[in-house]
């Protein structure tokens, strides 16, 4: 197969995402909403970390902060791919009405996804970068989870393997959004809100009850935010309430892998997925019909 279309494709997607994400603004303005958006929102979480510490000193461990503050810096790559993925379906085909002229294109339609989920993924990488160097010189228990150093290879590990994982995820929810009218952008923003509260972004999963448990074992997230938080800050504590976590036990090689597994279901999936409903909203005129302004 000849990977220069597929390359072009990508470049070019990648940048008009970029241009249509930043609304063709200055460059250092769009870096400063860059900056601020992630850290306004990860704020609010360390207000309600201070505000829960304050009503009950004894039951809320130092180790909360970073644990949830990361975890959420992280969390923000997931929102920004699979929503973006799934958006760039609504926006071409019902703002723009240019979404059958890209399908009918040279370019190659699921490499233009990709590239404008890209364009949406740096969004988020710089986002998480940005917050979680903020939290290195603002909260000092966040700086003391950073004491033990990054292991730099770990991070490269589960960052590849999340990238199809995110990949995958957004090809699914853009996908099925193919099919559905614009009101489908909504079903992206609650699965990720279903998502952020089952992957253990807020609170471990031990906390949640035992069925629960077995859903949030059960999603590719869950495992990925794990493999970075230990990337990061390294194991919790065994006599921390994080040390009470189902991953407790497991290795890093374990954690991997199971990450990897469910990454390559996830896969296969989607691409079946994918040209499923592909061949569904061509046949149905979903790719160039829009539903009012």
């Amino acid at each position: 197969m000849n990977a220069s279309p597929h390359l072009r494709t990508l470049k070019w997607s990648a940048w008009l995402g970029w241009q249509i994400e930043s609304n063709w603004a200055d460059l250092r303005l769009f870096f400063l909403y860059l900056v601020v958006k992630p850290i306004t929102g990860s704020l609010m979480l360390v207000c309600m970390y201070y505000a829960a510490k304050s009503a009950s000193p004894t039951r809320v461990p130092s180790e909360f902060l970073p644990y949830v503050y990361i975890s959420n810096a992280c969390y923000g790559l997931v929102g920004t791919v699979m929503f973006g993925m799934s958006y760039v379906i609504v926006s071409d085909r019902e703002n723009y009405g240019m979404l059958k002229y890209v399908f009918i294109s040279p370019a190659r339609f699921q490499t233009y996804m990709v590239g404008r989920g890209l364009a949406r993924g740096l969004e988020g990488l710089v986002g998480g970068g940005v917050t979680i160097i903020f939290g290195l010189f603002v909260f000092d228990p966040v700086r003391s989870a950073f004491t033990g150093g990054i292991d730099v290879l770990w991070l490269a590990v589960f960052l590849a393997i999340g990238s199809v994982m995110l990949w995958s995820c957004g090809m699914i929810l853009g996908s099925a959004v193919l099919n559905m009218h614009r009101n489908g952008m909504f079903m992206s923003e609650g699965i990720a809100g279903v998502v952020y509260f089952l992957s253990g972004v807020v609170f471990p999963i031990s906390m949640l009850p035992n069925w629960l448990q077995v859903v949030a074992m059960s999603l590719p997230t869950t495992y990925w935010l794990e493999g970075m938080r230990r990337s990061l800050t390294g194991m919790p504590n065994a006599d921390s309430p994080l040390g009470k976590s189902p991953f407790t036990e497991w290795s890093n090689w374990e954690l991997a892998g199971a990450l990897t597994l469910s990454t390559a279901v996830l896969f296969a999936f989607s691409q079946w997925f994918y040209h499923r409903n592909l061949q569904k909203a061509w046949r149905n005129g979903k790719i160039e019909e829009t539903t009012g302004v």
